[in-house]
């Protein structure tokens, strides 16, 4: 019999690129500067989802993350069923995958395997405290503040939605029905719980990161429009042209936010042009890899972006000057600007 052994583990040092270049929190910065309180909340539903987990949550003893997490995924998984060729949120590989086995229980639909790793949950969850919707800054121990209970209860309050979703909550069959899906899904909030986030989004934000009018501006200038979705320029002119304000700074500021977004993505091309040419076997050294002509382009585009951030006219976060002031040195060339991109 030969001998066996289990070997030691071994150590390895391994570094690897990440593509928030280590500007996560001047993203936040710009994010706050531009539109205060909202993180990442693209739509009413997102907040509606979150308050009603953390009501319903309380009502059965149930952890507030786990059944947010799961009226999110049902709603989304009725709107995939309704519409799969247009369906655009997340978690439709999940549930093609899943198309044929019948998941539609709370325990399956809260389990991140049949829906997705990242919620919409998750990125709403400073918005909540921001907006006053809730107090605490963990959602598992967040309580509805007054206007976070009405939104819940506008939501909830919908005909069936609060039997269905308890039921549902408690072991029982969800109906999926046309009329429940509207009630849950992210295309129909009711007029009260969008009358609720308008009212929520145009008070003041005191944060001292800009004018706390700031969010009441931009609803303003939006709403100035003829077109339901104005483009961003429109917006900025209308900012511009507001009677009786000079809101010149706030449109100071959201250009510079969008230069800094334009060198962060020119950062992140760098980095995919950089690992497409190692997948191909180039050598993986940064003085062999900036040889490169593709490579070399997109080094090119980061330093033009970071020059037009250097010369945005809006406030300036450190940890994005810092990175900046690196890309554009004099004495860096593209193997020195390489290196100092991938090790963020």
């Amino acid at each position: 019999m030969g001998n066996w052994f289990i070997p030691a583990l071994e150590e390895f040092q391994s570094e690897r690129a990440l593509l928030h270049l280590g500007l996560n929190s001047a993203t936040r910065y710009y994010r706050e500067l531009s539109v205060p309180g909202i993180g990442g909340v693209w739509f009413v539903r997102q907040l509606s989802w979150s308050a009603a987990g953390i009501a319903l949550a309380k009502e059965l003893a149930l952890k507030p993350a786990k059944v947010a997490n799961a009226i999110e995924a049902l709603a989304c998984k009725l709107e995939w069923r309704y519409g799969k060729e247009n369906y655009t949120r997340r978690g439709q590989r999940a549930f093609d995958r899943d198309e044929d086995d019948g998941i539609w229980s709370f325990n399956d639909l809260s389990d991140k395997t049949h829906y997705v790793q990242v919620t919409y949950r998750q990125s709403t969850v400073r918005a909540l405290s921001n907006l006053k919707l809730t107090n605490g800054t963990r959602f598992n121990t967040m309580e509805l503040m007054q206007p976070g209970q009405e939104l819940a209860d506008a939501f909830l309050d919908q005909m069936k939605i609060r039997k269905a979703l308890f039921g549902w909550l408690s072991g029982e069959k969800i109906s999926t029905t046309y009329a429940i899906t509207k009630g849950l899904g992210s295309c129909w909030p009711t007029p009260k719980e969008k009358e609720i986030v308008r009212d929520i989004l145009r008070a003041d934000a005191p944060d001292g990161l800009g004018d706390s009018h700031r969010r009441h501006s931009l609803i303003e200038a939006f709403g100035r429009n003829t077109v339901n979705m104005p483009g961003l320029d429109d917006i900025k002119k209308n900012l511009l042209q507001s009677p009786g304000q000079n809101l010149r700074e706030q449109v100071d500021n959201i250009n510079t936010a969008l230069a800094f977004d334009a060198m962060l993505e020119c950062g992140r091309a760098v980095i995919y042009t950089c690992a497409n040419l190692i997948a191909e076997k180039a050598p993986p050294l940064p003085a062999k890899l900036a040889q490169d002509r593709n490579l070399s382009k997109a080094l090119d585009a980061l330093r033009k972006s970071a020059n037009n951030f250097r010369q945005a006219t809006g406030k300036k976060y450190a940890a994005a000057l810092r990175f900046m002031e690196a890309i554009l040195s004099p004495s860096a060339n593209n193997a020195e600007c390489l290196n100092f991109v991938n090790i963020r």
